[in-house]
């Protein structure tokens, strides 16, 4: 019997069998026979009808989002088009475009502000234990009070300024200005600062500050605290083994408390011990960690701290000491500093460089021969002379030293931090960016 032609012809989507049982789907504008007069359907039919239907009004639901989504992708490239072509330059267009680009990023980084994360994505680093259960202590320094005015309160009370790290959990770096990934990288990274140290610690409006140390970027555990002034010299000194106690050394060596302090400190360093005991930490101790660090420190370094590469002892490769002492490489950089050459030219420069070329070639060799230390030794030395000049070969010693060892996070800082390395006090990207 001659079945019935869908009212959809041959642009039917169906492929239920019931319903391409009961109709047929010609061609539109193709003759077709007369149809017979429709019967009532068995019960059976009805229901397979019912089925197709639902089927039916579900695809279409579908496929009309889809074309309203099509469509609106059509109508915002023709709206994009128009207004580009208003300008033959197509600034328009651009303008639309990096704004909308500017929306996109934006709402990744406040994403991103929403965890921790952020921390590891913009510093390059994790942070250890300690440091997360310090800032669970400043919280009960001062009950009720915002995060941020509990960065206050500290800074207010012992001229303490909690930085990095801390700002971000206190949610500054939420809804802040961004800036370029160079910008977090020297966010409060002080003049001598090595890509191996991380301030979280700065005495106000002063070069004396704090941070923890790691010999590879991936280390969050046991991390040893340096102290340094980056206004008297490029040394660090380990004062801690924890955070705790990096604390209280601050508050003990430099803080410049006054008669009217002394109860305030007394009554905070008690609260530290109380804390600590609360809440059963078990906290690294400074003499521990620096026993356990001395036995893989290859050599002392100008900033004092020591460098650590792995060594293989029985082969002796890793590293082999520079062709110059420290005492013979200063009075090579001495020549920075002589009037006859400091005479506004290069002339002190090239000196320089002549005379550190074959240290550095020596270097460079020892690289090749897997003695990846021996650069790495050199560029840290040159860089913690502080000559802006040698920036360009220290470059070329700790790329390649930093690369091999596996530690590509300390290139992005040593890089971020030579384009705009500065004496300044104040190294807070949030005001750099204003």
């Amino acid at each position: 019997m001659p079945k019935e032609d869908c009212k959809y012809w041959d642009k039917c989507y169906q492929r239920n069998e019931a319903h391409l049982e009961k109709y047929n789907h010609p061609s539109k504008g193709t003759d077709t026979p007369k149809m017979a007069p429709k019967r009532k359907p068995t019960d059976k039919e009805e229901e397979a009808g019912e089925i197709a239907k639902t089927c039916s009004s579900n695809k279409t639901a579908d496929t009309m989002d889809a074309e309203k989504d099509l469509g609106n992708y059509e109508s915002e490239t023709a709206e994009l088009h128009k207004e580009a072509m208003s300008n033959i330059a197509g600034k328009n267009y651009m303008e639309i475009l990096e704004k909308r680009i500017r929306l996109s990023v934006q709402q990744e980084y406040d994403n991103l502000c929403e965890s921790n994360e952020f921390i590891r994505h913009k510093f390059l680093v994790e942070m250890p234990p300690d440091f997360y259960e310090f800032w669970k202590f400043i919280d009960t320094l001062k009950k009720d009070t915002t995060k941020v005015a509990a960065l206050k309160h500290i800074e207010t009370l012992f001229q303490l300024q909690l930085v990095g790290p801390f700002e971000f959990l206190a949610g500054k770096f939420h809804k802040a200005k961004m800036g370029e990934p160079g910008d977090y990288l020297r966010h409060w990274r002080f003049y001598y600062d090595p890509p191996e140290f991380q301030t979280i610690f700065v005495r106000k409006g002063s070069g004396v500050h704090y941070g923890y140390w790691r010999d590879v970027p991936q280390d969050k555990e046991r991390l040893l605290l340096a102290r340094n002034d980056s206004t008297q010299n490029c040394e660090f000194q380990f004062v801690a083994g924890n955070i705790f106690d990096a604390f209280l050394y601050y508050l003990e060596h430099d803080f410049h408390g006054t008669p009217f302090t002394a109860s305030q400190v007394a009554a905070t360093k008690k609260a530290v011990k109380q804390y600590i005991s609360d809440n059963s930490l078990g906290l690294a101790q400074l003499d521990d960690l620096t026993k356990e660090r001395n036995k893989r420190v290859m050599a002392k370094s100008f900033h004092r701290a020591g460098i650590v590469v792995p060594y293989e002892r029985k082969t002796q490769q890793g590293y082999r000491p520079l062709t110059v002492s420290d005492a013979e490489l200063k009075k090579i950089l001495a020549l920075f500093e002589r009037k006859d050459l400091n005479d506004g030219s290069d002339n002190a420069k090239q000196a320089v460089l002549e005379k550190l070329q074959p240290v550095a070639n020596a270097a460079n060799i020892a690289v090749d021969e897997c003695d990846f230390g021996t650069a790495l030794e050199l560029g840290l030395d040159l860089f913690s002379s502080g000559h802006k000049e040698l920036h360009m070969l220290i470059s070329s010693l700790l790329v390649p030293a930093y690369s091999l060892l596996s530690r590509p996070q300390f290139i992005a800082i040593a890089k971020a931090h030579m384009e705009q390395r500065s004496k300044e006090l104040n190294l807070s990207m949030f005001d750099v960016l204003k």
